[in-house]
């Protein structure tokens, strides 16, 4: 099992050695950065496994919202004892994993209260000195984190407070407080692909090396993780999106009354429909802008999930019939400018029942994505998670500077577009 050299510090706080338990006495708080592909959370699995060992240890594991860890987290943890050849020491249930050795035990709770009398992970802390906080970029809530932090203070085993996560922007308040200025009581690892490369699938490879010939800044933050900044000029900050993110379960919560897909086709050229072609002449297409969101009886609009990506005309447009049905939506919503007028009838080759609505773009970009701007910036957009990519471009692209045409922002702004009760501005 091979892990970058980086972790090493990590592994030590497990260290009975007196010459690493004094190496890193100072350490409480111990922050995992990194990009995808980066092997951060394998490495945190693999010393979660280690740390069961430990006598008289108790380990909570949370993320910000957890409703089915049986089905994720725990036959991750599994997966590793498998892969670490100790399996059979472990009891699995549906909220908890206990090493039957030692009786070390991991509770798996939502950082974030499910109802309004409790907080499940503060109920969990009663004889813990790990705390991890998994997918923190999600956590927008700082009071919430530091409840259980400062309930973390057992007196017969070292405390330890393990924060993972995705860079985001500069604003996240873990930046600021753990990251920004260093500390002597933090130990910050960041790592990225690169770290992990021998372990890699070389498909991935060769999609990082494609964002770094094509867009190095959205290189920087999805593949080397750098935490990203606002660019002067561009349409949208992140102040115009964190605040108002929701979490899958409180979008749940919502009363939805349309869902649809927004398709935003790259430009065309003859290799999008001729995928040998395009291998010989080495001139991949771009990618196509494919966007989830969903709208509520009050006129707030969710975006759900982002499934852009790279393929031939046909590949598209079944793609597109899969998630018309998965998601139970009333429309496909289709630019025709490039390439996309075709869309319709071959989607009905695939699947005839799906309700296709074709746009043409008559305003330049700028012009049509003002309106949605304004629409963020009043609270009224909410991003359903984390999307990177499509975040990424919204807060870089900036209009007017001849830069690559941004295929996600575009499929988000038709999707708001129809959304919107001015929809007639748009649509020719």
């Amino acid at each position: 099992m091979i892990f970058s050299e980086k972790y090493q510090d990590f592994f030590k706080l497990l260290s009975d050695d007196p010459k690493h338990i004094e190496e890193m006495s100072d350490i409480r708080y111990v922050v995992l950065t990194g990009s995808r592909g980066s092997g951060k959370s394998f490495a945190l699995a693999a010393w979660e496994d280690a740390a069961t060992y430990k006598p008289g240890w108790g380990i909570l594991s949370t993320r910000y919202t957890m409703t089915s860890a049986e089905t994720s987290i725990i036959p991750e943890f599994e997966s590793m004892a498998e892969a670490l050849g100790n399996s059979n020491d472990f009891s699995f249930n549906r909220t908890d994993v206990t090493n039957n050795v030692t009786g070390v035990r991991i509770d798996y709770r939502g950082l974030k209260a499910q109802s309004k009398t409790a907080n499940s992970a503060l109920k969990s802390v009663a004889g813990k000195n790990i705390f991890i906080l998994e997918e923190a970029e999600e956590c927008v809530d700082q009071s919430l984190f530091e409840k259980v932090d400062l309930s973390i203070r057992t007196k017969e085993h070292k405390n330890i407070i393990i924060i993972v996560m995705n860079p985001t922007h500069v604003n996240h308040w873990i930046y600021k407080e753990f990251i920004k200025e260093p500390r002597p009581d933090v130990l910050h690892i960041h790592t990225t692909y690169l770290d992990n490369y021998d372990n890699l699938d070389e498909s991935f490879i060769k999609i990082a090396e494609r964002a770094k010939a094509r867009d190095l800044k959205k290189y920087n933050h999805i593949f080397l993780g750098h935490w990203t900044t606002d660019t002067e000029g561009a349409l949208w900050k992140d102040c115009d999106i964190s605040p108002y993110r929701i979490t899958h379960d409180e979008f749940k919560r919502k009363d939805i009354t349309e869902i649809v897909i927004a398709y935003d086709p790259a430009v065309s050229d003859t290799e999008k429909v001729d995928k040998e072609k395009s291998k010989n002449t080495g001139n991949e297409p771009d990618e196509d802008g494919l966007i989830i969101g969903a709208k509520d009886k009050e006129g707030h609009i969710y975006v759900l999930k982002d499934r852009t990506r790279r393929g031939t005309r046909l590949e598209i447009a079944e793609m597109i019939a899969k998630l018309y049905n998965e998601f139970d939506c009333q429309y496909v919503i289709i630019e025709k400018n490039n390439g996309g007028d075709f869309i319709p009838a071959l989607i009905k080759t695939v699947d005839k029942y799906v309700r296709c609505k074709t746009v043409t773009a008559t305003k330049g970009k700028k012009l049509r994505a003002q309106p949605v701007q304004a629409m963020y910036e009043n609270g009224e957009v909410h991003h359903v998670g984390h999307f990177p990519e499509l975040e990424h471009e919204m807060t870089t692209w900036v209009p007017d500077e001849g830069m690559a045409s941004p295929n996600r922002m575009d499929a988000l702004v038709w999707l708001c577009t129809h959304f919107s009760a001015k929809n007639e501005f748009f649509f020719a």
